[in-house]
């Protein structure tokens, strides 16, 4: 079933879905932007991260041929220094994968993206070919104990993150699913998060996203808002909706 109009409208678009049924646990989201540099302009950044991601982007100057990249985690905030124009999706993991994506599934995102590049085109082709690239990764097996110091040296080898960051992103993600909820104190969601206090997640939302806690919750209640899915199902994996008609 396709997804419904206010979804298919070529407009800028950012949306998050949970991973399909059979999808390794290491694949947190599938994501997909679509923008013309209304939502990714310039001055707006990338916000600290304890995930990998896996994008796949259709360049209209080689259709047959997309940019395909896999970030490791971003320690810290990290500004934009030219608006995005374009399709991209991908997946977002907790691990990288121990195998490169199958070409095949590669091939099938890029035309599903270039179709939606070209004219208004139904998102619901990107979201199973994202489900198809999420199926097809495979990890490696969890670590066997080791002492404090090897893990340490493994977690900055496999991420090029230390630890301790790792640690601080993972708290500042726990933290940005509770600020959409206006109805939580600030300072009891920085206990909530894990945080000592009100000041350290102040802190911490300035390092990891440029923006005090504050104007986070601003932005995420504004933007948390219903949209009408002809698929129940996909609407049940909805996790998170932007678009410009939500920007001030």
């Amino acid at each position: 079933m396709p997804l419904s109009a206010d979804l298919a409208a070529a407009a800028p678009l950012y949306l998050e879905l949970a991973p399909p049924e059979g999808a390794a646990t290491e694949v947190v989201h599938l994501f997909f932007l679509r923008d013309e540099g209304a939502l990714s302009r310039r001055g707006t950044g990338r916000f600290a991260t304890d995930l990998f991601t896996l994008s796949v982007m259709h360049r209209p100057e080689d259709p047959d041929a997309p940019r395909v990249t896999l970030a490791p985690p971003r320690p810290a905030f990290v500004p934009r220094k030219a608006p995005f124009c374009g399709v991209v999706a991908g997946l977002r993991l907790a691990a990288g994968p121990q195998d490169a994506p199958p070409p095949e599934a590669l091939a099938r995102l890029n035309a599903a993206l270039g179709h939606v590049l070209e004219g208004d085109a139904p998102l619901a082709p990107v979201v199973a070919a994202l489900d198809h690239l999420a199926r097809g990764l495979r990890f490696a097996g969890p670590p066997r104990a080791v002492s404090d110091r090897t893990g340490r040296r493994r977690a900055r080898a496999d991420t090029g993150v230390s630890r301790r960051r790792l640690v601080v992103t993972r708290r500042f993600r726990l933290l940005l699913g509770g600020l959409a909820d206006d109805r939580q104190r600030l300072s009891d969601l920085a206990l909530a998060a894990g945080y000592c206090d009100q000041s350290h997640m102040s802190a911490s939302c300035r390092a990891c996203a440029g923006q005090p806690p504050g104007a986070l919750r601003a932005q995420a209640t504004a933007r948390r808002f219903g949209l009408s899915l002809q698929d129940s199902h996909l609407a049940g994996r909805l996790g998170l909706v932007i678009s410009d008609q939500c920007t001030e």
